[in-house]
């Protein structure tokens, strides 16, 4: 304690009790992190949850340096660096679960004799733009432009995506991106842009699903000054033009019409188009990345995909995993999503454990999109501090679709049964509440109602 303060405020200040001292820290919104001479994790309030998405009770007791290495948590490791200079260092930590780097310090107790005691570090949230100078790491990928335009994931089966991107990324290669709506394409395109040699250059995304037939050509390619009626004096520069020297994505490239498939053709074999209206050919160097989220090899032999364009993008082909394909990466989004629209709607809300463990035993038909949608409702309509599971089962229980699939090869009865059987207790759970009165609604018995809840619920709930 401070031996500069008077005989009376430090008798106060020895009057406050253990419980009001420990509210104090446990309500800090600041994370509060103290290790002893041991190098052991004695205390860490509640708002390590928001930094690590560890609860307090799951880190206290570990040995800090193992607990960081382990868990892969944040970089770099100062603890040894304080007692070797026995003086508070401030550093800038990349903080990996939330993928953020954020203001660390950690300041050394002494006893009376000048031995060391422990370390008090304080870890301050601040929404600046970030420093990117310990983002190399391949376990978690970050573009650092906008919030969209970020790729976050460190699971196997989003890796060995990655790995592959990374590593044509310096190349010319044209690569295909397969994949799910909502699965991140656009964004790893950024991202091969952003690490190949033309990423000081134009990057431009098109979804060639959303734009009527007769106005993509002209956005693609452009067009001759009065080429048709309503068309400008001045003509306009199509987006393969303006990505000249870039990079192109063509998002949902199965929906473009087999006359632009030609012409699309001629860019990749011949590096040049023709502007709509106009004769004259002009040169072009952009290399163009294709995604959808279709069977191109069925469209192809229905006729409605060009094999020899099919062959042309896939020099490389990667698919990229649903998110419930990789589920380890489910808890960094949440995170990273959180962190955003907290800052957004100037929010400082929290994340409880078994609200989570709801997110995570959800599929996610709509992926990463789904998700950041997901969470931005729960941040702008939550009433509370803390998100609670039955937020989460509200928000699953709207967005479900009863309707069941049977077209699919996989699906047996007995699975569409269960998925049936599944999405009737969501929403009478987010309903009804209580197992009993979900046996009253049913017309069952609250022990099969209470199965029902173990099996498809996180948790049960009497």
């Amino acid at each position: 304690m401070n031996t500069e303060y008077s005989p009376a405020y430090r008798q106060y200040l020895e009057s406050l009790s253990k419980e009001f001292l420990l509210e104090v820290l446990e309500n800090c919104f600041s994370e509060i992190f103290v290790v002893n001479d041991k190098g052991k994790l004695v205390y860490v309030n509640p708002a390590c949850k928001r930094h690590y998405g560890m609860t307090s009770e799951a880190m206290t007791g570990k040995d800090t340096q193992e607990l960081c290495l382990k868990y892969d948590l944040w970089e770099p490791y100062t603890y040894l660096n304080l007692i070797e200079e026995k003086k508070t260092i401030v550093t800038e930590n990349l903080y990996k679960t939330i993928n953020q780097n954020l203001l660390s310090i950690s300041v050394p107790v002494f006893d009376r004799s000048g031995q060391f005691r422990m370390m008090v570090a304080c870890v301050q949230d601040h929404f600046n733009k970030y420093d990117i100078s310990y983002r190399n790491s391949e376990s978690i990928v970050s573009k650092n432009n906008t919030e969209s335009d970020e790729v976050i994931g460190k699971s196997k089966a989003f890796l060995r995506c990655y790995h592959v991107l990374k590593r044509v990324s310096k190349t010319n290669a044209n690569i295909l991106l397969l994949g799910e709506s909502g699965t991140g394409k656009s964004m790893l395109a950024k991202q091969v842009h952003a690490f190949s040699n033309r990423k000081d250059e134009t990057f431009f995304s098109i979804n060639c699903g959303a734009i009527p037939e007769n106005l993509l050509e002209s956005e693609l390619f452009g067009y001759a000054p009065n080429a048709f009626t309503g068309a400008s004096s001045k003509g306009k520069v199509g987006l393969i033009e303006k990505a000249n020297g870039g990079t192109l994505f063509l998002d949902e490239i199965g929906e473009l019409p087999l006359g632009m498939q030609v012409k699309i053709l001629d860019v990749l074999e011949n590096k040049r188009f023709i502007p709509v209206g106009s004769n004259e050919v002009h040169s072009v160097d952009v290399r163009i990345i294709s995604g959808t989220n279709q069977n191109l090899l069925n469209l192809v032999q229905e006729k409605k995909f060009r094999a020899d364009l099919y062959y042309r993008i896939n020099t490389i082909k990667v698919t990229v995993p649903p998110l419930r394909e990789r589920r380890e990466d489910i808890i960094l989004l949440v995170n990273h999503y959180l962190s955003i629209f907290n800052q957004e709607y100037d929010r400082r809300l929290i994340i409880s454990d078994e609200a989570l463990q709801q997110i995570m035993l959800y599929d996610w038909p709509g992926n990463v999109r789904q998700l950041r949608n997901c969470m931005e409702r729960l941040v702008i309509l939550s009433e509370n501090t803390i998100i609670d599971k039955d937020e989460v089962i509200h928000y699953l229980a709207d967005e479900e679709d009863y309707l069941i699939n049977i077209t699919s090869e996989d699906t047996s009865y007995a699975q569409m049964m269960e998925e049936a059987e599944r999405r009737i207790i969501l929403g009478a759970y987010a309903h009804y509440k209580t197992s009993r009165k979900i046996a009253e609604a049913l017309s069952v018995s609250q022990t099969k109602a209470n199965n029902m809840i173990r099996k498809y619920i996180s948790s049960e709930k009497d």
